[in-house]
């Protein structure tokens, strides 16, 4: 499905403890054992078979082309400044730009804050059981990023809210998130 809309994605592997992610100079086939716990990053009766299935993968979907969209659509290239012209016009607080913290982040960087174009964009996670807490042990930890610049009426429905990362189970993620938006924030640094 995501081919037909040509929108990419790569898939990464990660290690079982969460704490790897093989990711630039480490993906290559020749890690096959996790440099902080030294987990296997393979399932073993395939190594052997010289057939190398990870054992945990992350799937990351592009943002860059589906930004880029928003920017073609004549629909939604003139909301995308919304924040800039309309933000912060409520006494109460009806979206992000309304906020101090919104305001606070302007303060600090004018230049971001001053040109229209920089997109600000907030990230939720969530994870899940597909198959109930009783059954085999696997969830999906799905990474979503929403669109700030546009309006209220805009900015929460589902065309505008990406899915960026997919981690596989069985385990919550804990406090090692931050292992896996490495690929996202590599990205957004060449926005």
């Amino acid at each position: 499905m995501m081919r037909c809309f040509n929108l990419s994605y790569k898939k990464y592997d990660v290690c079982v403890n969460n704490c790897f992610l093989y990711y630039g100079e480490y993906e290559g086939k020749n890690y096959i054992t996790c440099p902080i716990c030294g987990e296997s990053r393979y399932k073993q009766a395939h190594v052997q078979q010289n057939q190398y299935i990870p054992r945990k993968s992350l799937w990351y979907l592009l943002i860059t082309p589906r930004l880029k969209r928003l920017y073609m659509c004549r629909k939604t290239v003139e909301h995308m400044t919304w924040h800039l012209t309309c933000g912060g016009e409520f006494e109460k607080i009806v979206h992000p730009a309304d906020a101090e913290a919104w305001k606070h982040f302007d303060c600090i960087y004018p230049d971001f804050a001053s040109d229209p174009r920089n997109v600000r964009l907030g990230l939720c996670r969530d994870g899940f059981f597909p198959f109930g807490h009783t059954a085999a042990p696997y969830s999906c930890w799905p990474v979503f990023l929403t669109v700030y610049n546009l309006p209220p009426s805009m900015c929460m429905k589902s065309e505008f809210i990406f899915l960026s990362l997919i981690i596989q189970g069985p385990q919550s993620l804990g406090k090692n998130i931050d292992v896996m938006l490495h690929p996202l924030i590599d990205e957004l640094k060449e926005l």
